[in-house]
């Protein structure tokens, strides 16, 4: 089963949750896309795999519409891990966006809140590591 929001196709991965997969340009016109169905931010995950030299970004939304979760999920490379942020879209993201930067490395171009230290102890930023990303040695 799918679900068709504006040209992005969710497809069904399991009962009530949908997966899109979108660029890093395509990232905000389908968190517009999906605002406009009733739904609402839930959460922003970053998972690294450094085998395959990227670091995936799911944006988790609850659609009220579809009363279903739809997961915006994009890919970066992990040496210029650059995505667009969202947080004049969806304030909520913030957050999870200042986790991401501090704990994995991903940049959110716009976002001037960006800082480390948020999560990170000092002493890891002190040493410029990111504690998430799998070879970080933490």
């Amino acid at each position: 089963m799918e679900i068709n929001i504006g040209k992005f196709i969710f497809k069904e991965i399991s009962p009530r949750r949908y997966v899109a997969l979108v660029t890093p340009s395509e990232l905000r016109e389908a968190v517009e896309a999906v605002m406009m169905e009733e739904s609402y931010f839930s959460s922003l995950t970053a998972i690294d795999f450094p085998k395959e030299g990227k670091i995936e970004l799911n944006y988790i939304f609850w659609s009220v519409k579809h009363r279903a979760a739809l997961i915006l999920k994009v890919t970066v490379d992990r040496s210029n891990a650059v995505v667009p942020t969202i947080i004049d879209i969806v304030p909520g993201a913030l957050g999870g966006e200042l986790e991401a930067y501090d704990l994995m490395g991903v940049i959110f171009e716009g976002n001037n809140k960006l800082r480390r230290g948020f999560l990170a102890s000092e002493d890891v930023v002190e040493k410029g590591i990111y504690p998430l990303r799998k070879d970080s040695g933490v």
